[in-house]
């Protein structure tokens, strides 16, 4: 019995010294991806930003979101000067460690003008555009492809800095035929515009996860309790509200 008692009492104290070792704060770095991460939106900081806060302050965490292009991110996420990132896909950063409960999905379309006729209808049908991209993004792995391969370079602009707002005016001026992004980013940006465009294709809906660099000492413990506390239905539950405010 006293045997039993001591090994409870270790139990309980080592879960508490566990417990202790998460961190009161993270920075996660993201690009400005509105409606999932909005930069200088204090009323509507995006639907994931919403959603990861109010699930880390119930862990007693406070999350903090840096805004850079998103290559800079990633360096950035790779070199140890933040935590790790709100969103991202493996492709898009190999060496850091993921959560293997999703955060939520993405759905990435062919934004065109109103009047094109093109319509995605697989890889072989991109060399009939000029097509916009952002550098780092992993839109899925067909497109993937094409994007990295050297040889598709002249049917190519691929984005450094300035995101959806800069492809949007690429399109606009015809630098481009059509550019890569999800629907729900495309109709946020678009929702007050009269400005016509299209979705003309989509590819399948990808997760997305969080991602942690794997040298901070608390890298596996936190992704320990994130799979858990992702799939909690009353989580869940929080996610779909916080969506419906973005609608």
């Amino acid at each position: 019995m006293k045997l039993l008692f001591i090994c409870i009492i270790w139990l309980l104290f080592n879960g508490q010294v566990q417990s202790h070792s998460l961190p009161k704060s993270i920075t996660l770095a993201s690009t400005n991806w509105c409606p999932y991460a909005c930069e200088n939106q204090p009323d509507k900081p995006g639907i994931v930003t919403e959603y990861l806060t109010a699930v880390l302050k119930d862990k007693g965490i406070e999350l903090k979101v840096e805004f850079n292009a998103w290559h800079e991110s990633v360096r950035k996420a790779e070199l140890g000067q933040v935590d790790g990132l709100l969103t991202a896909t493996q492709k898009e950063a190999p060496s850091l460690l993921f959560t293997k409960s999703r955060t939520t999905d993405y759905h990435v379309c062919f934004i065109t003008k109103a009047e094109s006729k093109w319509l995605y209808r697989g890889p072989e049908s991109l060399n009939d555009v000029v097509l916009g991209s952002i550098k780092g993004y992993g839109y899925g792995e067909a497109v993937d492809q094409y994007i990295d391969n050297p040889k598709h370079g002249p049917r190519m602009k691929i984005l450094e800095d300035g995101g959806i707002e800069r492809l949007h005016e690429l399109l606009l001026n015809q630098d481009i035929d059509a550019f890569l992004e999800d629907s729900l980013v495309v109709l946020w940006l678009l929702k007050n515009s009269s400005t016509k465009v299209k979705l003309a294709g989509c590819l399948t809906r990808n997760p997305f996860y969080i991602a942690i660099n794997p040298n901070v000492h608390w890298a596996n413990e936190f992704i320990n309790m994130m799979d858990e506390t992702l799939k909690e239905n009353i989580n869940l539950q929080v996610l779909n509200s916080i969506k419906q405010d973005y609608r």
